[in-house]
């Protein structure tokens, strides 16, 4: 299993607490120390929108030059291709990118159309092509979402779509934790002829409590890429009734116990992690098996 740590990014950016520059960077570095796959660190879009990554530029300048900076991939996500040319003066190392499985949500998180994004993606792609940097493809909304149609053939069009722009993985992102343990594996086996030569990753929220579930399916169908956040922080301003991701403790402990953990990694620096974001928000966050006080 590979675990990328998206606390710094997803975790902040649906919180009333606004961190500085300088306690992000601590985040990271507890992060860092938990020995992730790949750490996301920051979005570039509107401060307006989300002012809570509103430092996203400075925050990068100051990567540049923090000891731990070259052991892990560090990846920002961009919406369009302003965002884009904001990522690629940053140093990030790779980029990621959201299409909505959802036309509501697509305009709400992306201000666009499906069919708009896809373009906008496209000319992402071939910008990321040219500096060299990974792409990596979110699908949101791929397992549905109340008051809408699921709409399997759409994801399909997106994965396919996804591998054709170069994608180096496609993470089916289940943005308000409606998803259960079968149609993960339905969704995974309808839509892997498309895959092309990218990988699959899995975003889960556990609105429902059934993001570890998932996960664990997603392992039984050969899936090694998962997204988690320290303490179970998370969740998106434009989907209404979206929880918290995953919390990374619990998804190590599941790895664990299937022999499959990460190296490096252990309880007790990601709990190290979720006790300082949990004193920094004020407010207690999911640790593996209790809370942070």
């Amino acid at each position: 299993m590979k675990i990328h740590e998206v606390s710094a990014r997803d975790g902040l950016q649906n919180e009333q607490t606004i961190l500085t520059t300088s306690q992000k960077i601590e985040l990271l570095r507890l992060l860092a120390s938990t020995s992730p796959d790949s750490l996301e660190v920051t979005s570039f879009v509107r401060a307006d929108r989300v002012p809570q990554l509103a430092d996203a530029v400075e925050l990068c300048k100051r990567l540049r030059d923090v000891d731990w900076r070259k052991e892990i991939p560090l990846v920002g996500l961009v919406l369009n291709m302003k965002g884009f040319e904001l990522f690629s003066e940053s140093g990030l190392d790779a980029v990621t990118t959201v299409i909505g499985a959802n036309e509501n949500f697509s305009k709400a998180n992306a201000g666009m159309s499906v069919a708009k994004a896809i373009c906008v993606n496209e000319e992402i792609a071939v910008a990321a092509r040219q500096i060299e940097v990974p792409l990596r493809m979110y699908l949101s909304m791929a397992f549905g979402s109340p008051g809408a149609d699921f709409e399997i053939q759409l994801v399909q069009e997106l994965v396919s779509a996804s591998a054709e722009m170069g994608a180096e993985r496609i993470v089916l992102s289940d943005t308000i934790g409606v998803a259960t343990p079968n149609q993960v594996i339905d969704v995974l086996s309808a839509c892997k002829p498309y895959i092309g030569r990218a990988d699959f990753g899995l975003h889960m929220h556990d609105t429902y409590g059934r993001a570890l579930a998932n996960c664990e399916a997603g392992l039984d169908f050969g899936v090694q890429y998962f997204d988690a956040s320290v303490g179970g922080a998370g969740g998106c301003p434009f989907a209404p009734g979206a929880s918290g991701n995953l919390a990374t403790g619990a998804l190590f402990a599941l790895a664990q116990n299937r022999k499959e953990a990460p190296k490096n990694t252990s309880l007790e620096a990601i709990d190290k992690a979720a006790i300082f974001l949990s004193n920094v928000l004020g407010r207690p966050l999911a640790r593996y098996g209790n809370l942070c006080p």
